[in-house]
């Protein structure tokens, strides 16, 4: 899809989940938040550290993204309109008779939410995106069935997109990155990140065809699951979500609409995917990086969209930009135009499209508002 990061709470697939009963855990129960801001806090004065070691390339960067011939400007602004208006095919890919308004208020309005909020954005964003659903007449159960199928085609192409790229890259360029250096890591190490998420992909498709093929399965799987969530949960002495309920839940929700919608489900998150590529491929050549392929650029978007999936800051600010210049300089780009690249697609396409979402946001509770005022106040 684009730079949203797959949901990952229970909620986030469309299941209602009882509420767990609060109880106090002790240290335990906020150690992973003091490991996560640690980790976040190591994590962003290394992305300084780099940054500052290369600050003269950086300023440069920035200054070419805004001194690019006017016909590549032209161009990566209408792949970032291309980028931000095919998003909500998804949406229309579940629900056909949705109509685009509507799928652009739902799949834009989840965006901005899930991309600004670090931690806690994914249910936000669900919770949002049933209202929005059911204010244009989606039947619960239908919505359900859309939300869940979006998040798991957000989390399937973010982890599927990185193998995919390195397959590709040898098929066609006959190369990977092992041998070379990448900066502060090997192109080694992340020649094995690839593999790896491409292997998480791969076993969760697997792991969601057999839920989906038929209730006795999902329970099968929920309790295998619930079994391996709850060990985790008692170690931070916390009631764990009823992981079992939830997978029998989506398959009762979701099974009929997968089965039937799975091509266009597929074809439009491909799309969504890739749009943003264009953005980067027109701001690379606008710079005048000529050295790097288009597959290779679509590896390196790949591999730092995986970021987004680890929420230590709004839309991955850092972590994502970092390792999409790194990758962009381990295929052999300048330092300078790769962080053009990486200035340009956050300013013509991720920024635009947060803010976008935020205003379908605000339109939405604007007329939500209005309704019930005239609910309340017929007459008038």
């Amino acid at each position: 899809m684009s730079a949203e990061g797959p949901p990952t709470d229970s909620g986030a697939v469309g299941i209602p989940v009882s509420p767990a009963p609060k109880r106090k855990g002790g240290w335990k129960s906020w150690l992973p938040k003091v490991l996560l801001t640690l980790a976040g806090l190591a994590l962003a004065y290394f992305i300084f550290t780099y940054m500052a070691s290369n600050f003269s390339g950086f300023a440069e960067g920035v200054k070419a993204a805004f001194s690019m011939p006017l016909l590549w400007t032209v161009a990566a602004i209408l792949a970032a309109v291309f980028a931000i208006l095919v998003y909500p095919l998804t949406a229309l890919a579940a629900i056909p008779h949705l109509g685009y308004g509507p799928a652009f208020v739902d799949r834009q309005g989840g965006f901005a939410i899930s991309t600004t909020i670090p931690f806690g954005g994914g249910p936000i964003a669900v919770g949002t995106q049933y209202a929005i659903l059911a204010r244009y007449g989606v039947q619960q159960r239908l919505a359900a069935a859309a939300v869940a199928a979006d998040a798991i085609w957000t989390y399937l192409m973010t982890f599927g997109a990185p193998g995919v790229a390195l397959i590709l890259l040898w098929i066609f360029e006959r190369r990977s990155l092992s041998g070379d250096e990448c900066g502060p890591v090997s192109c080694q190490t992340i020649d094995i990140v690839c593999m790896v998420t491409g292997v998480i992909c791969l076993v969760s498709m697997v792991a969601i065809a057999f839920v989906l093929r038929s209730r006795t399965n999902a329970r099968k799987v929920g309790e295998f699951a619930q079994g391996a969530i709850g060990g985790v949960f008692r170690f931070v002495k916390k009631t764990p979500p009823n992981v079992a309920d939830s997978v029998v839940g989506f398959n009762d929700t979701a099974a009929e609409m997968v089965g039937k919608r799975w091509i266009p489900l597929t074809v439009t998150n491909v799309l969504a995917q890739l749009a943003p590529v264009l953005v980067i491929i027109a701001a690379l050549r606008g710079v005048g990086a000529e050295g790097i392929t288009v597959l290779e650029i679509f590896a390196a978007f790949s591999v730092a969209l995986v970021l987004t999936t680890v929420p230590l800051a709004p839309g991955g600010a850092g972590t994502v930009d970092a390792a999409l210049i790194g990758m962009l300089v381990a295929f052999g780009a300048d330092y300078s135009a790769a962080v053009a690249a990486d200035v340009i697609w956050r300013a013509f396409c991720f920024l635009p499209q947060m803010l976008i979402g935020w205003i379908a946001v605000g339109v939405f509770a604007l007329q939500r508002r209005m309704a019930a005022r005239r609910a309340a106040h017929p007459a008038g």
